[in-house]
């Protein structure tokens, strides 16, 4: 997909205009959360300078939906719960490849030699599982990694910025985090 390559381009871009890779941090919710997570996956494996870490407010890190929490939050996710028909389900992003391909779906893949990470998401999603198999990969991969579920939180509820507490205790946690 065209977006792997176009977050590749734009963080050359950034150093090759002086940037230095310690003082980038990708951040990314849902799908561009995933995109964080694939962009760094293809700048390890090619040998490219990584960058200084990864902010994920809940990655949709799986695009095959196999996770345990698409189907027991399947009637709580008040976001992409109970129907078929959303965009988890239909996605064409994959479109004539592989959905476990890595770049695709970051929790089919490894994440030795990746920078710190901030994952945070609600425990009512049905993305849930993506955060908590990323969280453990990388773990186990040596990561180092703050990995935070918020109780009762729906997909990215981080919007909700300064209107719920969680989203303003969670911001604070990125900015610690930076």
């Amino acid at each position: 997909p065209a977006a792997l390559e176009d977050a590749v381009d734009a963080y050359q871009w950034l150093l090759d205009n002086g940037y230095k890779a310690e003082q980038i941090v990708f951040a990314g919710d849902s799908a561009g959360g995933g995109l964080a997570l694939a962009t760094c996956m293809y700048l390890r494996d090619h040998n490219m300078k990584m960058p200084h870490g990864i902010v994920c407010m809940s990655p949709w890190a799986d695009l095959t939906a196999s996770g345990e929490t698409y189907d027991s939050n399947y009637e709580v996710d008040p976001v992409f719960g109970n129907r078929r028909d959303s965009l988890i389900y239909g996605n064409p992003y994959s479109g004539e490849e592989d959905a476990t391909n890595p770049y695709i779906s970051p929790v089919y893949g490894t994440f030795d030699n990746f920078p710190s990470m901030l994952i945070q998401v609600g425990t009512e999603e049905m993305l849930l599982s993506d955060s908590r198999t990323v969280a453990k990969n990388a773990k186990k991969a040596g990561v180092n990694v703050r990995f935070t579920e918020y109780p009762g939180m729906f997909h990215v509820f981080q919007l909700a910025a300064k209107v719920m507490p969680e989203s303003m205790k969670a911001w604070t946690e990125v900015g610690k985090f930076f």
